[in-house]
């Protein structure tokens, strides 16, 4: 560790202390990058520079990334038992790296300039200029009915191509009324009898296309002809139309084991990892499916909650022993009934009276008093998720988990609200913790 590190008001003399320095200005920062390294390893597009002296190499810049590794190997380092523990803890619970790529610097001179770009702002565009709003929710996915409809045509002419009148009367939707097919695919019961999803600018169809091709022929018959905007306006109006449509839905019992993607591309193709059968006569390919980490495949991993109530802990600790795969339907409800747990508990025990009503408020107080500002990355999902209202993964499908017999929940929707609602339990437990000091 660099002993004359900026971050530090005075020089260290030794490894404790520059670990002890660090710790000192902000634990829970450093608590949080461990979890992250852990869950999704160190950041490859940022290396750490370090200067060669003798037989050891001094950290120029990643101070708080090695020594969130150093951390994790031997969680003694940390100044108090708690921190031990909670390091020990992280560690158990994911996959730390045991080497860290680095540039080898000739001097402390050389890598200054780097360096104060990289802590000193944007420096009139030579250093790293932060996105905007807009960016950055075009980056996280936060993208409109009426883009989402226009990525689903696209799937769909991929998936038919060959299929003359599915395609016309798709492009005189996509030509005059992408608002509607918007508000159509908008609603989690439409998404989830055609079992499609969206991550980003991928969709995702958990049945193969043949089984498709009924339904999709007749909404988008419909859309481009007449079926109008007065007859799909609530949810209501949808969900008589599902009734209507029921012959031409896909049978649950072809629901695939996992989601089959397409993402647009240059040649407007599937994604590389997966194919989706375009006719009747083809079988569905097998995608190549990665290895996931531990902790993708039990709902929760890396929490611990050490604050609430010991039935609170013992429910979550249960949970953390479903396999997402294995039981995505119990997966699924357990998700909303932890969470709901987690900050009603925390709700009664800080006394909080307003907005306790529904879930929705009770996650909000929890957010509104962690993340005032909105700008914690780790609950960007958490916000969106549960406090908009537009979107794959909004709560009212957290809440059709348990209270709907229709709503059949895919692993990778499971999977991704147990990671966005996981910082927030932590969150939660740590109201509680400062409540008690």
């Amino acid at each position: 560790m660099d002993e004359t590190n900026p971050r530090h008001a005075n020089k260290t003399s030794s490894l404790e202390e520059s670990i002890a320095a660090l710790l000192e200005r902000g634990p829970e920062k450093l608590l949080r990058l461990a979890r992250d390294i852990s869950q999704h390893g160190v950041n490859p597009t940022e290396m750490a520079v370090v200067l060669a002296d003798g037989d050891r190499n001094v950290v120029l810049e990643g101070n708080r990334r090695v020594a969130a590794l150093m951390l994790l190997h031997n969680p003694k380092l940390a100044p108090t038992d708690k921190l031990r523990k909670q390091f020990a803890a992280i560690a158990k619970n994911g996959d730390v790296p045991r080497r860290l790529t680095c540039v080898v610097a000739d001097s402390r001179m050389q890598a200054e300039h780097w360096i104060r770009l990289k802590h000193t702002g944007e420096n009139g565009g030579v250093g790293v200029v932060r996105w905007s709003a807009g960016e950055a929710s075009r980056f996280s996915g936060r993208s409109t009915p009426t883009e989402k409809a226009r990525l689903f045509i696209d799937a769909v002419n991929t998936w038919f191509p060959d299929d003359l009148d599915l395609r016309s009367n798709a492009q005189a939707v996509r030509d005059g009324r992408i608002t509607n097919l918007g508000r159509m695919i908008a609603d989690p019961a439409v998404r989830n009898r055609l079992g499609i999803s969206f991550d980003g600018d991928v969709v995702l169809s958990s049945f193969p296309a043949a089984t498709l091709r009924p339904i999709l022929t007749r909404l988008f018959h419909d859309l481009a002809g007449p079926v109008s905007v007065d007859q799909i306006k609530s949810k209501r109006q949808r969900e008589d139309y599902l009734q209507q449509v029921e012959d031409e839905l896909p049978k649950l019992a072809d629901r695939l084991e996992e989601p089959e993607k397409y993402s647009k591309s240059a040649n407007n193709e599937p994604a590389d990892d997966s194919s989706i059968a375009a006719s009747d006569g083809d079988s569905a390919t097998k995608s190549t499916r990665r290895k996931r980490a531990d902790f993708e495949k039990k709902l929760f991993q890396g929490v611990t909650l050490r604050h609430v109530s010991l039935r609170t802990s013992e429910v979550l600790e249960e949970a953390k022993r479903i396999k997402i795969d294995e039981m995505p339907n119990v997966a699924a409800v357990m998700v909303r009934a932890v969470v709901d747990i987690v900050v009603t508990e925390v709700a009664e025990q800080l006394g909080w009276r307003r907005n306790q009503d529904k879930l929705k408020g009770r996650i909000g107080a929890v957010l509104n008093q962690v993340d005032p500002d909105k700008d914690d990355p780790h609950l960007s999902n958490a916000w969106r998720f549960s406090q908009e209202e537009d979107g794959a993964l909004v709560l009212k499908t957290l809440h059709s988990f348990v209270h709907s017999w229709q709503n059949n929940p895919l692993a990778s929707e499971v999977r991704k609200l147990s990671l966005a609602y996981g910082p927030v339990l932590t969150k939660a437990d740590e109201l509680l913790e400062k409540k008690k000091r």
